[in-house]
């Protein structure tokens, strides 16, 4: 199994450490000891995730005392994969390490220490990935304009992040997803190239090839929720049937499905005073 982001180290300390968690075989003399650490956000048996959630697991080993052999190698892997290959010379071992997963399917992880006498313990649990999010895009912000706004831009590709102006639009209107204008009815509004109040706006959208039919719908989702996105993400499924959002505010995020089936979300940043101009941000699958 592939991972992803591999393995983040946390910690590593050799001194005195108390012991959670539990082991199989009975201690044999002359053997040095592994556990997992157990306690709040530590996996420590079987377990089934996502892709790309994130995994804890600890460890905690020692020597024998009754021998001289101190522990001298730990080694982490995640099925044959090897993660983890220290070397060092202490009667201790600690260590915390955060391991997602890129591909689904089912492994083990093992985590094994060694003395300098050669002997060696071991414990491990058993991993599922199941499928988990997608991949994201998150753009920089942007400005778009209505139509009396001709310095901006108001027609625009989520797939692509890019804005088309009056100009250059016919010849690329299938790669329009949404439109901002504003209206004495709507206000502030996002809509698709097939929305009929867009077309009053923009009357030249009648004669464009192709309408692409993006759908929309407001989210209970806050600015700092969606500031908060990483590079993936689950979509919760999509039911939107409206072809705009309209009576936009500051601080709204919208969640969108484009033609082609991608899915993402707009937030409006700034509205503005004057109310022609849009200032937004996109998170969309890539």
């Amino acid at each position: 199994m592939r991972k992803l982001n591999v393995i983040l180290f946390l910690a590593l300390l050799v001194g005195a450490i108390s012991f959670t968690g539990c082991q199989d075989d009975d201690p044999i003399i002359g053997k040095p000891t592994i556990d997992f650490k157990g306690g709040t956000g530590y996996t420590y048996g079987d377990v089934t995730l996502k892709s790309y959630e994130n995994l804890l697991v600890g460890f905690n080993a020692a020597y024998d005392d009754q021998t001289d052999n101190f522990l001298t190698r730990f080694i982490l892997k995640v099925g044959d994969d090897v993660l983890v290959d220290s070397i060092f010379n202490a009667k201790t071992f600690s260590a915390d390490y955060l391991i997602s997963f890129e591909a689904v399917g089912e492994t083990t992880l093992t985590g094994k220490i060694t003395d300098a006498g050669g002997f060696t313990d071991q414990v491990s649990f058993n991993i599922t990935i199941e499928e988990g999010g997608v991949k994201v895009r998150k753009t920089e912000e942007f400005v778009l304009g209505s139509v009396n706004d001709l310095g901006a831009g108001s027609f625009y590709s989520a797939v692509e992040d890019v804005i088309y102006f009056a100009h250059n639009v016919v010849d690329n209107a299938d790669k329009v997803d949404f439109i901002f204008f504003k209206g004495p009815i709507n206000q502030n509004a996002l809509a698709a190239p097939d929305d009929a109040d867009v077309k009053t706006v923009y009357p030249s959208i009648n004669d464009w090839a192709v309408h692409n039919k993006t759908r929309f719908y407001l989210t209970e989702m806050t600015a700092q929720q969606f500031d908060a996105l990483e590079d993936y993400h689950i979509f919760t499924e999509f039911t939107g049937t409206t072809s705009k959002a309209n009576h936009l505010k500051n601080g709204d995020v919208v969640y969108f499905k484009t033609d082609s089936g991608k899915q993402g979300y707009v937030k409006v940043i700034d509205l503005f005073a004057r109310g022609d101009v849009a200032k937004l941000q996109v998170i969309i699958e890539e």
